[in-house]
């Protein structure tokens, strides 16, 4: 079998698809039956690549730990990248507004993102809406029911699901929403200072560390799901 089908998979397969299809094939389902682990969008070039590399049910003991190793290493935390912005060329260590722009046009599969602000001059404002036309990633935003423009953004970014804070009982105002951070396909989590605005992408003095950890992104992920209705709450519209 050439390597290069081998690296091939690696580099499509995401950690969270390699673990489910592993899972999946030692459950005795076959390789049609696990491919539906994966989103539709993207598996018909999984199911090639599987072929590829002659994985699947036929031999489910080499698959099987073909498929755990590619979720281990696409799993492994590499440490946290700084990413700066500062005014002019000041920053020579990373770029918020390209890394950003990276970001967002990598994603396969899902970005969930917060932030306090969310203006129309902002590099998230077009990226988000271009990776909302892509098939198969689902893009998912937390915003500040005030600072944040939710309903705008809902307007702008008609294929994404946007939530903002909600009003506790007793209270007067919405809660306020500091979290800021994007999530990509479950794997990589920014997590910054920086609201989606041109001066926090472009001139202010901030900082954020890029991890690849999908603990950690799972676990920020799962978290804010469960304030669905507790915190936060679905933009919508009559």
């Amino acid at each position: 079998m050439a390597a290069d089908a081998f690296a091939a998979l690696g580099a499509f397969l995401t950690a969270f698809e390699a673990e489910r299809l592993a899972e999946a094939l030692s459950a005795g389902d076959t390789t049609t039956q696990a491919l539906k682990e994966v989103h539709a969008a993207r598996r018909n070039h999984a199911k090639q690549l599987l072929a590829d590399a002659d994985i699947g049910h036929h031999r489910t003991d080499v698959s099987v730990a073909v498929l755990q190793a590619i979720a281990g290493a696409r799993d492994t935390a590499t440490g946290a990248t700084p990413v700066w912005t500062m005014p002019g060329s000041q920053a020579s260590i990373g770029r918020l507004t390209s890394e950003l722009q990276r970001l967002i046009d990598d994603a396969r599969m899902s970005i969930v993102c917060s932030s306090f602000n969310f203006t129309p001059h902002s590099r998230m404002w077009t990226a988000l809406q271009a990776a909302t036309a892509r098939p198969g990633v689902s893009v998912t935003i937390y915003l500040d029911a005030h600072a944040g423009s939710p309903e705008a953004a809902a307007a702008h970014l008609p294929k994404a699901t946007v939530y903002h804070t909600l009003t506790l009982a007793g209270a007067s105002k919405p809660l306020v929403s500091h979290a800021k951070f994007i999530i990509i396909d479950r794997t990589l989590t920014l997590l910054t200072s920086a609201n989606f605005s041109y001066n926090a992408e472009h001139s202010n003095i901030e900082l954020g560390l890029l991890v690849q950890d999908t603990a950690l992104a799972s676990s920020i992920e799962s978290l804010m799901r469960d304030k669905h209705g507790v915190l936060y709450e679905r933009v919508t519209f009559a």
